[in-house]
């Protein structure tokens, strides 16, 4: 299991993930010619998505959208001898494969979650191991090529950190977050890109918790964004958000279903600073159920 809340299909199950597209207004919205779908009159259908040649256990997990005829997808496959990073383009009619760069030296690469402003405007990120330990990945689609940008690491134990998503307000404002070990426990991570260059956040931590992790986050300008997640409270997990505000993050309060338990936040979307939609899962004593939470401001 690469992802303990962003789950990942094991090697025995892994298939290669086909791109869903929602109609509207009545209207489905389909690849066309050699690449459609069998689409209904309304609703989901399913989209043509290429797999590297040669590859095998391909996925995709996560994408972004700026238009309807322009979506990043980014995940990663097993090129023979380990996994390596991938990306896709739809331009409104087929999917196709984007050549992504690889560190030099690096195994088990894996891009988590992308998030563009423009067509010609991409951020994704992820994690890699560089032989010692896993570390920070974020690359750069600039509508030509997707380039590696250089990422800090904060002081972790082998195999510590992982990122799991990102959120772009602009081409020059981005948020990563995920986790990572301080040598003692997991605890949040986030950082930021200006610009210029990605440096790291420091979340708050809830008081007594034994473990925390940040597995989603949406930005709606430079200063707001809301990072989901969870927290072992020394009894079970418990739902988590934080805000940033521009200079600073800081834990809000988010209620757990009655008798529950490991409830997580596992993605989360703002439409403003005042309105935002968490979505994760809880056990509610017989099986794992839906959550969803909303941030009213």
């Amino acid at each position: 299991m690469r992802r303990l809340f962003l789950h990942r299909s094991s090697a025995a199950t892994v298939i290669s993930l086909i791109a869903l597209f929602f109609a509207v207004g009545g209207t489905t919205v389909a690849a066309t010619g050699a690449s459609a779908a069998v689409a209904a009159a309304a609703g989901w259908s399913i989209q043509a998505t290429p797999n590297p040649v040669g590859g095998s256990n391909s996925i995709l997990n996560g994408g972004s959208c700026t238009s309807a005829s322009a979506c990043t997808a980014v995940g990663d496959y097993n090129s023979g001898t380990t996994g390596v990073t991938l990306a896709e383009r739809w331009n409104g009619s087929t999917w196709s494969i984007q050549t992504t760069p690889n560190p030099a030296g690096a195994s088990d690469i894996f891009l988590q979650g992308v998030s563009c402003t423009s067509a010609s405007a991409c951020t994704a990120v992820g994690d890699y191991f560089n032989g010692t330990t896993r570390v920070t990945l974020a690359e750069r689609w600039n509508g030509s090529t997707w380039s590696i940008q250089h990422t800090p690491n904060p002081a972790a134990t082998p195999g510590s950190i992982l990122v799991n998503a990102v959120s772009c307000a602009s081409a020059s404002a981005c948020t990563a977050v995920g986790t990572y070990s301080n040598g003692t426990m997991n605890v949040m991570l986030a950082e930021h890109w200006n610009g210029t260059r990605w440096s790291i956040q420091h979340p708050s931590n809830p008081t007594g918790s034994q473990a925390s992790t940040l597995a989603g986050v949406s930005c709606t300008s430079a200063t707001a964004c809301t990072a989901v997640g969870n927290y072992n409270n020394g009894t079970t997990r418990v739902t988590l958000a934080e805000r940033w505000n521009g200079s600073r993050w800081s834990i809000q309060h988010t209620p757990n279903p009655a008798g529950g338990s490991n409830s997580t936040l596992n993605g989360v979307s703002c439409a403003s600073a005042t309105a935002c939609t968490a979505v994760g899962g809880s056990f509610n004593g017989t099986t794992g159920v839906t959550l969803a939470e909303r941030w009213n401001g």
